[in-house]
């Protein structure tokens, strides 16, 4: 049977794709399966709490999920351009991870969606999956050539790092495969030093039980020593991002404005309609903003300014309870603890006493 080249295809259709998307191709069958690596990762509790592809692996991790499908095309959305630099942060402020700046999934969406739209055309049968938790979108990125799996269990591509989001289309089309490539990252683990907690000690494996990204996103109590460790981010890590050669800018601009940097005042005193309005590209579990009212506070506790401490004075009284709590702790990295018995005095939570006693036996 004759294959289509895909390129041709979409040259003849006017389909141009950006500058920032690349595609491969890889013929089905391909006998792949990641079912049982996620599996095991999931009974290691290596992922934490996450649900995603972990709720069900022998799904997310299948790669021949459709009898019907003959191709499957993988696109990769370098974002590397539109990311900002290394920036410094004011006292008082947050910081959002480059990855997270803005919905870089948008563009990715729109592309497949023109793909879509032609195949509709054409009367091709297809299924697509973005960011979507019944499938691994790493599944055929190396066997199609785009790049390679790095220590940081990024995918990684040459000139582009970690800096790309993945999609998967399957076919009923035979499409001509793109070439196999061997690619590593050889002795470099710049990507494990840098990981502020050890969780990529494990090459090639990620323990999201230390993941500061993964805190962020995760409706647990955050434990002390990662909050402590969490520095003034309000979203996101990408140490191991930043770090990782291939994904390198030549040039790096450090400056003290970054119009992405949230001042986490704000943020605790927005409304939680606010909130989910202006980061609906984020993951906010259970989507209540009250997640990200947390994270602000152990950012601002980080980072404080002149008036942090009467600010926490000022909204302790008006906040739920769960926010109180992370309050509390704010006190104790402020060296303020022992200052507030009067307001504790007229705390009728028998778990926030609890709590400041707690912390006031963890004061040297």
């Amino acid at each position: 049977m004759k294959h289509i080249n895909l390129n041709n295809l979409l040259s003849e259709n006017l389909l141009i794709l950006p500058k920032e998307v690349r595609l491969g191709v890889v013929s089905l069958p391909s006998g792949l399966s990641f079912s049982d690596k996620i599996e095991k990762i999931k009974k290691q509790n290596k992922h934490a709490n996450m649900k995603f592809t972990f709720s069900n692996p022998s799904y997310s991790g299948k790669a021949d999920k459709f009898e019907w499908a003959n191709s499957a095309i993988i696109f990769t959305y370098d974002y590397k351009q539109n990311k900002h630099n290394s920036n410094l942060s004011s006292n008082g402020f947050g910081k959002i991870a480059a990855f997270a700046e803005q919905d870089y999934y948008e563009p990715l969406k729109k592309i497949t969606s023109e793909f879509e739209n032609l195949f509709s055309r054409l009367n091709y049968k297809f299924h697509t999956f973005i960011d979507n938790p019944n499938h691994y979108d790493r599944t055929f990125f190396e066997i199609s050539g785009l790049g390679w799996q790095g220590k940081s269990t990024m995918m990684l591509s040459p000139g582009i790092g970690p800096w790309q989001l993945l999609g998967t289309m399957y076919s009923d089309q035979h499409f001509e495969p793109t070439e196999s490539k061997n690619y590593s990252c050889g002795e470099c683990n710049l990507c494990q030093i840098s990981c502020p907690t050890g969780a990529l000690d494990e090459d090639y494996i990620l323990d999201s039980n230390k993941c500061l990204s993964y805190w962020l996103q995760s409706p647990e109590t955050i434990p002390y020593d990662i909050r402590t460790a969490l520095g003034n981010r309000f979203y996101g890590c990408d140490e191991c991002l930043i770090s990782c050669p291939p994904g390198q800018n030549k040039n790096i601009t450090i400056s003290k404005i970054n119009p992405h940097d949230v001042d986490l005042e704000k943020i605790i005193i927005s409304t939680n309609e606010d909130l989910l309005e202006k980061y609906n590209w984020f993951y906010i579990p259970k989507r209540n903003a009250n997640y990200l009212k947390r994270n602000a506070i152990i950012a601002l506790s980080n980072n404080p300014n002149h008036k942090t401490y009467k600010f926490y004075l000022e909204i302790y009284k008006i906040l739920p309870d769960d926010l109180k709590n992370y309050i509390l702790w704010g006190f104790w990295k402020l060296g303020k603890i022992n200052e507030i018995n009067s307001l504790m005095d007229k705390e009728n939570s028998h778990d926030l006493k609890l709590e400041y006693e707690k912390l006031k036996s963890m004061t040297s």
